[in-house]
């Protein structure tokens, strides 16, 4: 067969193909009211593809974010109630997210701290975005940081409201490995006015009382 023939055989097999679809739509839609059925369907999908793509954007779930997770459960009493701050650079097409983040600073009972330079936490990001059409999308973030000791593993899942007209800042969840952790989540792209400025250098309980005489 010659490369004429080929083509002319490879065209015919498409139109062939293309008539089989178009019967059968067309057989769909001499049923009853199926063409507005089909018409319908239609304007849905393309209203849906419209609110994805205008109102849902990619740059929604890249940039910089500052979060600051409050812990609430955990199997180690002297972390409950810490307040900790985080530094996020993310990217994303939408649905997948990849980056980086920085532990910046954490309040704990005893006295607040921020960490500078390379005494900042680092860990890698790895997520998805769920992406809801009528409700709030919803970014799953799974986070691998190097701790002091050891390695740890968080998720957080943080719901992303498409209007925020008087509060800026997303909410959601936390869990971490680092003794079965897990609290709320406040992110946004502003850095807290909570954040803990230098360090209170640690003082035990005779030291401080010491101090006072």
């Amino acid at each position: 067969m010659s490369f004429c023939d080929a083509v002319q055989v490879t065209v015919s097999s498409i139109e062939d193909t293309l008539k089989i679809c178009l019967n059968a739509i067309h057989l769909f839609g001499t049923q009853s009211s199926n063409y507005g059925s089909l018409a319908a369907a239609i304007i849905v999908a393309v209203l849906l593809f419209a609110i994805r793509e205008l109102f849902i954007k990619a740059k929604n779930y890249s940039g910089i974010y500052y979060t600051l997770s409050t812990v609430e459960d955990t199997s180690y009493n002297p972390y409950r109630e810490m307040r900790m701050f985080h530094t996020l650079v993310l990217f994303s097409d939408g649905y997948v997210i990849s980056g980086t983040t920085e532990k910046t600073g954490d309040i704990d009972k005893v006295r607040p701290c921020e960490y500078e330079g390379s005494r900042k936490i680092r860990g890698v990001v790895s997520g998805r975005v769920e992406r809801n059409y009528f409700g709030s999308s919803v970014m799953n973030l799974h986070i691998v940081e190097q701790g002091r000791y050891r390695e740890s593993t968080s998720f957080m899942t943080i719901k992303v409201r498409r209007f925020r007209f008087f509060n800026r800042l997303n909410s959601g969840t936390f869990y971490s490995t680092a003794a079965k952790t897990k609290g709320s989540v406040l992110c946004g792209r502003e850095p807290f006015k909570e954040h803990p400025i230098g360090c209170v250098p640690f003082q035990s309980i005779a030291e401080s009382q010491s101090s006072n005489c």
